[in-house]
């Protein structure tokens, strides 16, 4: 009978072993999620959200410029545009992109920076230009992921007071 209950004994601590070493890493994993809802993790980059303004594309239409950090944690040296798939949606209908120049007179786009290759370890600030439709604007939806991967991170973006 002793014998037993030994057993039963040594089979609760196992288990009661195994439920803690398991709450730990659902606690690791909580606290490994960032804080900032303005910075997306996609295993090999990171992006930070810096901000939006509002501009004319090439046609005289309202264009939204989002501005971004993009850092290269990857093994080989990657640009922006091959690393990660950008989408942008409003009331869940998707934006279509748009071609912003840098400024008046200028030949270059705004996004001419998600061409740049940089190394591991490396950021840099990307730019995206996306056209805004006419009427009520709230807010938009930023979905960003790994070309390369599984991994996705929405960012949403509050028009309201923003725009004229």
């Amino acid at each position: 009978m002793k014998q037993k209950q030994l057993r039963w004994l040594g089979l609760i601590l196992i288990l009661a072993g195994a439920m803690s070493l398991g709450l730990t890493a659902c606690e690791k994993k909580e606290s490994e999620t960032p804080s900032d809802p303005g910075h997306i993790v996609l295993d090999d980059y990171e992006i930070q959200y810096k901000g939006f303004t509002v501009m004319p594309d090439v046609d005289g239409q309202s264009a939204l410029v989002l501005t971004l950090d993009f850092t290269n944690n990857g093994k080989e040296a990657t640009s922006y545009l091959w690393a990660v798939s950008e989408k942008v949606f409003l009331d869940g209908i998707g934006l279509d992109t748009a071609t912003v120049l840098q400024g008046a007179g200028s030949k270059g786009t705004v996004t001419g920076t998600q061409l740049t290759e940089i190394m591991p370890g490396k950021t840099i600030e990307v730019k995206s230009a996306y056209r805004l439709p006419d009427g009520d604007k709230k807010a938009l939806e930023a979905e960003f992921s790994q070309l390369l991967g599984n991994k996705k991170g929405i960012l949403t973006i509050d028009l309201k007071g923003a725009l004229p």
